[in-house]
């Protein structure tokens, strides 16, 4: 689970803190807590503004911070990736192909004939100018 992570710049730093912060202190000390009918939180909204002004005054220092933060969201796009294939594999893919099996199906025609002398399909016969206007 090797993942390069880009250096950023001052700029993009920047960018990365306010957002965090923004999310940090929309999310946790107005949306959530008005959700669950909570009363609203001082935290959420300290810790954005830290953070805020901490990209704004010194953005550069952020960096260990971030590449730390990279690496946890890569860490859990890999196994998020992994759960989300593999519900889709078992809850889709496969109750699929059992389904067409048990219905004779066989849509790559890939069942052996004894008889045949060939699996080849022949292709279509097109006119010269099939490609002339292809749009």
């Amino acid at each position: 689970m090797s993942h390069d992570i880009p250096e950023p710049d001052a700029a993009g730093l920047r960018r990365a803190a306010l957002t965090t912060a923004a999310v940090l202190a929309l999310l946790f000390g107005a949306l959530l807590p008005w959700l669950l009918d909570r009363p609203f939180p001082v935290w959420p909204w300290a810790g954005g503004g830290l953070l805020a002004a901490w990209g704004l005054l010194a953005p550069a220092s952020l960096a260990p911070l971030y590449r730390l933060w990279m690496r946890f969201g890569a860490a859990l796009g890999w196994i998020n990736s992994r759960i989300i294939l593999g519900l889709l594999f078992y809850g889709l893919i496969l109750p699929a192909g059992l389904l067409m099996r048990a219905l004779g199906k066989d849509p790559l025609q890939r069942r052996l004939e004894a008889d045949r002398d060939s699996y080849r399909v022949a292709s279509k016969a097109r006119p010269a100018d099939h490609m002339e206007k292809p749009f």
